[in-house]
């Protein structure tokens, strides 16, 4: 594994981040991001398990899963690892999204409710299934299948789809 380190200073963000390019992927020139925190973030777990759109987290494992336009986005304690990025600019805009949405969450925690119950993830099938199944493109995807893949990689919502939205 290849990891190049980089520290953020133009914002002078509490964070470091890595790029690391997979092993058994060498000619990619795609990388994830490993965005070290200085601080925890253990408590607020739960709080943005309970506001991120489509977050997976089981309380107390440590981890919130969220799928955002189409990167993978793992937050733990003191670590939040982004995959699928093009190079440090990239990194450095999700870097600095996810470290906003903490902030954000960490300011309004007393105004949310933790998620304390584990909320089962929602499968490409089970959004699917809420679809109308017509194929008719007015969505601006070909298939509902196709269209219901987007919403669960979060590059759309359902309220794209004409049918749902009514």
């Amino acid at each position: 594994m290849t990891e190049t380190a980089h520290h953020h200073e133009r914002r002078k963000r509490p964070y470091r981040y890595r790029l690391v390019n997979i092993e058994c992927m060498p000619q990619s020139d795609h990388f994830n991001v490993i965005m070290d925190l200085e601080e925890s973030i253990e408590d607020l777990l739960p709080y943005c398990a309970a506001v991120l759109p489509g977050a997976t987290y089981v309380h107390g494992s440590g981890v919130v899963n969220v799928m955002d336009q189409g990167h993978i986005v793992g937050i733990y304690a003191k670590t939040i690892t982004i995959t699928d990025v093009s190079g440090p600019e990239e990194a450095v805009k999700w870097c600095d999204l996810y470290y906003e949405k903490i902030e954000h969450i960490r300011r309004n925690r007393e105004n949310i409710a933790p998620a304390l119950r584990t909320r089962p993830a929602k499968t490409v099938l089970d959004i699917y299934r809420t679809l109308p199944k017509t194929n008719c493109g007015r969505c601006g995807v070909p298939t509902c299948l196709a269209f219901a893949a987007m919403v669960f990689r979060g590059e759309s919502s359902l309220d794209a789809c004409v049918e749902v939205s009514r």
